[in-house]
């Protein structure tokens, strides 16, 4: 849970091409916090026969959640991982702006 309420302050911070690896390690996190809380909320029951019912997530509108939403928010993780693999790193482009200019052979 700490993943997502923090996923915007840190989202800000380390989309920049600098934080690349961060960024990336952050959103497999989220990939992992989605996972398991649908894993722990299917298996909730398993554990615990007497706690608290998941019925009401297998009706509208509390179904959308693990059918829609977490398929849907998992896509756009992966989307920003596969964005920030193409971000070029700091030390590239610092690289690339410092070869000297040639000149056309006259």
């Amino acid at each position: 849970m700490a993943i997502g309420a923090t996923a915007a302050f840190v989202a800000w911070k380390l989309a920049d091409p600098s934080h690349r690896n961060s960024f990336i390690l952050w959103q497999v996190l989220g990939i992992a916090d989605l996972i398991m809380a649908v894993s722990l909320g299917t298996t909730a029951r398993l554990l615990d026969p007497h706690g608290a019912s998941t019925v009401a997530m297998t009706v509208l509108p509390l179904s959308i959640v693990p059918t829609f939403l977490v398929p849907l928010f998992v896509m756009f993780h992966v989307i920003c991982i596969a964005q920030a693999r193409t971000w070029k790193s700091a030390l590239e482009r610092t690289h690339q702006t410092a070869r000297p200019v040639q000149r056309p052979a006259i």
